[in-house]
């Protein structure tokens, strides 16, 4: 396990266009040119307020936990720094073996060393959730979004 760094990119957007197609399947439409839009983003945000949490086995990425950092007007009940976890997977071939458990504990461990006060993520996945709920995650109701395209 280990934290990504710039030389990863090209590796990192590979696993995020399977993860991306895994997930979202015969609805995938890659409108946006997702490989390079990625590496772009990466390029920007990796270890800045973006950290990607990798297993590697034969120089390739086989499972990834990521951490963006976001930064709201503290409240008075919390500093404003929270954390997301997205782009969540494990390559098929080695699901079920504890990597994500050892993965997302680093992301906690990380969040928690670096003054983050909330972590949010998105799932419906029923593996995910009971993983998230040993966690002690827990489902928040409270938001709402509007998709804008």
């Amino acid at each position: 396990m280990k934290i990504a760094t710039k030389d990863d990119i090209d590796k990192i957007s590979i696993i995020r266009v399977k993860q991306q197609k895994d997930d979202w399947q015969d609805k995938y439409e890659d409108k946006y040119d997702l490989l390079n839009t990625t590496k772009s983003y990466l390029e920007k945000h990796l270890n800045n307020d973006f950290f990607a949490f990798v297993e590697e086995k034969d120089n390739d990425i086989i499972a990834i936990c990521c951490l963006q950092i976001i930064e709201f007007l503290p409240q008075c009940n919390d500093n404003g720094r929270q954390g997301y976890i997205c782009n969540v997977y494990t390559e098929k071939e080695y699901r079920n073996k504890g990597i994500q458990t050892r993965l997302l504990k680093e992301v906690i461990d990380y969040s928690i060393k670096n003054d983050l006060c909330e972590l949010d993520l998105s799932t419906n996945t029923d593996n995910a959730i009971s993983l998230y709920k040993k966690f002690g995650f827990v489902f928040d109701s409270w938001a709402m979004k509007k998709e804008i395209k």
